[in-house]
């Protein structure tokens, strides 16, 4: 027993002198990104349904509210647009509509890219709402269902 307490004593001091020994050597590296200027649609634009037009009411129909969501890279500057004909069709029919982004119906969305543009504060969802009217007393047939097809645009 005395035999193998010697023997692990000696290997002990063995390891021990062979781990003095031992050298490090290191070498440093750097770690970078670079984050892009982007924008991104992250709620489709949705319809907008004004629901039934009287074209012998005096009053502009208002009741089409729609929305789309999307995010830009903080510090980039976008412009959001909505392109398309305002006005609907339906067989030979027009019906005409205008669509504006405050819900008091004063400032008109633009249909183009425009002015200065915004820049993003965050990376937070911005919802863009926009706001449809149909003037008063167009001339059109009873029953007839009008339609048009508009894009939701965000340039950067």
């Amino acid at each position: 027993m005395k035999k193998v307490m010697v023997l692990l004593i000696a290997v002990a001091f063995i390891l021990a002198a062979a781990s003095a020994y031992a050298a490090t050597v290191t070498s440093n590296f750097n770690v970078t990104a670079t984050a892009s200027g982007s924008c991104r649609i992250t709620t489709a634009a949705s319809d907008v349904n004004f629901g039934t037009y009287d074209p012998t009411n005096p009053s502009p129909d208002d009741d089409g509210i729609g929305s789309a969501g999307f995010r830009c890279t903080k510090g980039s500057t976008y412009w959001t647009y909505i392109t398309g004909t305002r006005q609907m069709t339906g067989g030979a029919e027009t019906l005409n509509f205008e669509l504006y982004s405050d819900a008091g119906r004063t400032t008109v969305y633009p249909s183009s890219k425009t002015g200065p543009g915004t820049t993003s504060p965050s990376n937070a969802e911005i919802i863009s709402n926009y706001y449809g009217r149909i003037p008063a007393l167009q001339d059109v047939t009873q029953g007839n269902v009008f339609s048009a097809t508009l894009t939701f645009t965000v340039e950067y």
